[in-house]
């Protein structure tokens, strides 16, 4: 069951770092999730920012800070 939380928060930190920097910088639609809901932009961001920090949450609260940074 952990391994199952890591790949979802990893998930959820590549859809929301990636959909994060696609909005700030690109401003494009790509494969990002969140791209191809119909909401206002600022939702877009605040959205992929959560994911983000979510993302990070899954994968910190089972791993732990070490394993992020380790080499």
């Amino acid at each position: 069951m952990g391994a199952v939380v890591v790949v979802i928060g990893l998930a959820l930190l590549v859809q929301g770092g990636g959909g994060l920097i696609n909005n700030v910088f690109a401003d494009s639609n790509s494969w990002f999730v969140l791209n191809y809901v119909a909401m206002p932009e600022a939702l877009h961001v605040m959205g992929h920012a959560l994911m983000l920090v979510a993302g990070l949450f899954l994968v910190v609260r089972r791993k732990g800070w070490r394993w992020l940074l380790d080499d």
